[in-house]
């Protein structure tokens, strides 16, 4: 009798067990979106917390499934390149108005703005990425997309708002390099120096644009 009692709490204990299929990967996503207080359509609001989101889904791509495991993965990949591309945009907006030409601009802002289409260009190629790799899944898996939440509609919304931010960027980098190329640039720099500094004239007249560059920044305290 005792032996039957055991044969059947095994058998309950087993029956309670939670099979680890993709509907058990999706719950963890869920619970980890959770954690930072976003859906799978938003992220969190600073670069230390994507970062660390970053890494909770690093650790999170190690689980293995019994079933699902290749549509998992297509979630994770899609989750981490979507909040990379985030990441960058974030940083490529550091400058705030100085990063771009949209509200006018001064030629001494060109290296600002430069670096500021440099990582907002990067920021489209992930989105890009992503929105690519979304794109795959939803067709792939759409049963599973569908319980994720995920849609075609994602994928478009996704490519609209890369691609704003590609030809956004692409703007700036036109703009800047038309009206304020590097030499008239550099004479700015220059004359600025020669009011700002004890540089010696033989020094700034011998500067080239990458080496002025840094020592304009920290001239104006920008790190």
């Amino acid at each position: 009798m005792k032996k039957i009692f055991l044969i059947i709490a095994l058998i309950v204990i087993l029956g309670c067990a939670q099979t680890k299929n993709f509907a058990y990967g999706i719950k963890q996503i869920n619970s980890l979106n959770s954690k930072y207080n976003v859906t799978m359509e938003t992220y969190p609001k600073t670069m230390q917390k994507i970062s660390l989101m970053l890494n909770d889904l690093k650790e999170l791509k190690k689980l293995r499934l019994e079933a699902g495991q290749e549509s998992f993965d297509y979630i994770v990949d899609y989750r981490s390149l979507n909040l990379e591309a985030e990441k960058l945009y974030i940083e490529g907006r550091k400058y705030g108005g100085a990063g771009t030409t949209k509200d006018g601009f001064g030629c001494k802002s060109r290296p600002l703005i430069i670096e500021s289409v440099s990582l907002r260009n990067s920021s489209a190629l992930k989105g890009f990425e992503a929105a690519g790799l979304l794109n795959e899944f939803v067709g792939k898996y759409p049963e599973e997309s569908k319980s994720a939440g995920l849609s075609f509609k994602n994928v478009l919304f996704l490519n609209a708002t890369f691609y704003e931010i590609s030809k956004d960027a692409r703007r700036d980098s036109n703009v800047i390099n038309n009206f304020c190329p590097k030499n008239v640039t550099l004479e700015l720099y220059q004359e600025e120096f020669r009011k700002k500094t004890n540089m010696s004239e033989d020094f700034i007249n011998k500067l080239s644009y990458e080496e002025a560059v840094p020592i304009w920044k920290k001239v104006r305290g920008i790190g």
